[in-house]
């Protein structure tokens, strides 16, 4: 016993030796405690190299060097399970070369060196700190963080595919955010997706982390759910058209990235890029209404595919996006805002079909003028409740050629219905019987059978009555035969009148119970 507290006594003197050149007072009665127990196990000559290794990781901070040396007879004790002490120093001996291109991957690397010795052995652990030192001359960061996933990886891909990783992460270095996120997603992107899936994956996010890395972050962490949804090939797509955006507009090729999870199932290829067309021309000058624009598109198209499908959808967009760039960016994100009441209303006079040909004479109207275009779009529901498809491509004819010898001024107050050659030219255009023409006969035949004065309004669709006045279409040409239409008009007004007359809207619901009343008295106490 006296022996051993000799022997301590000799050995803690050693210890303070080695240990007072740097540290002093509690810190090195602490340190001599601590490092004491590495002396029956190493030897003095190991723990001299452990001190100098140690040292030489933290000399730019010694807490650092406090921290390891304070932690390295745990971790002597665990390197034992795998080797004698010449595997203990081999392994400082390495941290310390590694040290010479960065000082915090040697400190990572004498970390993980336990469980990186176990997996691959010294030889495997020594091609791992060749690799990360290389990867640590041209960025320490990346180094540093492969060494912490090294353990996880190598369960996963092995050596040759931590090897990918690193130069993975070499090509796509745009900044350490986005480099962070690849590495901490890389384990579960592996198991989900593949290492061969994730290096295209990850070449991808490279390109839209020159744009922006928080875009590229977010990608990385739905690529999975998008791949799963709509396969790699249209994400590459996808991604390779915000990249073409980015060149004009980072900020809507971000935007529209992000956005993708909610469109990219749902819209064409087509449509993203009219979309994206759209927003460049209005975050010209208004950043935040081109982001509303974003934002609010998943809504709208959920309002458009109730009147159509992609096909329509595009369509509106197109259009939207020709405005914006050939004309005015305000009036294309109205008519955006306006297109699912504006197809609602066509929608009245016929199918799909009839909506698109009305886009489709707008956008032709928009070779010559997309102001008289756009014009033409917003009163087409009324001009073809007037006059019918073909009227309508009367009218988009003729304010072609005013737009083409007169100018876009003169040729939008045409579709408008504001200049003066508008009524003769609607007039020789219109077939059917007007109810102008017609509304004097009308009331004096309804006052007759009312006996009263009822009023006749103009209806926007079909013929009705809210019980007080009655309302008929502003022309019916059902027959070529005017009379026929005549008699048509007659009787849409003789139905409408028969409600008043039989008192469709006299009902009550207060006298219900005495009718239910009266009824019970009649029948049940005859039972």
């Amino acid at each position: 016993m006296v022996r051993d507290s000799i022997k301590k006594i000799h050995g803690t003197r050693k210890l303070r030796k080695l240990l007072n050149e740097h540290y002093e007072g509690e810190v090195l009665d602490n340190l001599v405690a601590d490092l004491y127990p590495l002396l029956d196990r190493v030897g003095y000559d190991s723990v001299e190299q452990i001190i100098r290794v140690c040292t030489q990781l933290a000399r730019n901070s010694s807490r650092t060097a406090v921290t390891l040396l304070k932690e390295s007879p745990a971790l002597v004790d665990r390197l034992l399970r795998y080797g004698d002490k010449d595997l203990v120093m081999n392994v400082y001996g390495l941290s310390s070369q590694v040290s010479k291109y960065n000082e915090g991957t040697a400190v990572r690397l004498l970390a993980v060196s336990p469980e990186l010795t176990d997996r691959v052995g010294y030889e495997g652990l020594e091609k791992i700190a060749g690799l990360c030192s290389q990867v640590a001359m041209e960025d320490s960061f990346v180094a540093t963080r492969l060494l912490g996933l090294s353990p996880e990886l190598i369960d996963r891909v092995g050596y040759d595919g931590l090897e990918k990783i690193a130069g993975l992460c070499s090509q796509v270095a745009t900044e350490r955010r986005f480099i962070a996120a690849l590495l901490e997603m890389t384990p579960g992107l592996i198991d989900k997706v593949g290492l061969d899936v994730l290096e295209k994956v990850a070449g991808l996010c490279g390109q839209v982390a020159g744009y922006s890395s928080r875009t590229a972050v977010r990608l990385l962490g739905q690529s999975s759910e998008l791949i799963d949804k709509v396969g790699y090939d249209v994400l590459e797509e996808v991604v390779g058209l915000c990249s073409q955006v980015a060149r004009r507009d980072s900020f809507v090729a971000a935007r529209l990235l992000e956005m993708s999870p909610a469109h990219i199932d749902r819209v064409s290829y087509d449509c993203l890029g009219k979309m994206a067309e759209l927003c460049c021309q209005v975050n010209k000058d208004d950043s935040f209404i081109a982001a509303r624009v974003l934002d609010e598109g998943p809504e709208l198209i959920a309002r458009l595919y109730g009147y159509g499908d992609t096909e329509l959808v595009t369509t509106v967009y197109g259009l939207c996006s020709q405005v914006a760039h050939d004309y005015n960016w305000r009036t294309a994100v109205r008519l955006l805002g306006k297109s699912p009441d504006l197809i609602e209303r066509l929608l009245r006079y016929g199918d799909k079909e009839l909506v698109m040909n009305v886009y489709g004479l707008s956008s032709a109207v928009g070779r010559y003028s997309w102001r008289t275009a756009v014009g033409l779009l917003e009163e087409s529901p009324d001009l073809i409740g007037r006059a019918g498809y073909e009227g309508l491509e009367k009218v988009a004819y003729r304010a072609s050629e005013i737009a083409k010898a007169e100018g876009e001024e003169k040729a939008t107050s045409f579709v408008r219905g504001e200049a003066s050659e508008y009524a003769d030219f609607f007039e020789a255009i219109t077939e059917g019987l007007e109810l102008e023409r017609v509304k004097p006969v009308l009331l004096h035949y309804l006052n007759a059978l009312l006996g009263y004065r009822i009023e006749i309004v103009e209806a926007r669709g079909a013929a009705t009555t809210d019980g007080e006045r009655i309302f008929l279409p502003g022309r019916v040409k059902e027959f070529e035969e005017e009379d026929k239409n005549f008699v048509l008009y007659k009787v849409m007004a003789t139905h409408e009148e028969a409600h008043l007359e039989y008192g469709s809207f006299d009902f009550e619901l207060v006298r219900v119970r005495d009718v239910v009343g009266r009824i019970k008295g009649k029948y049940v106490s005859a039972q």
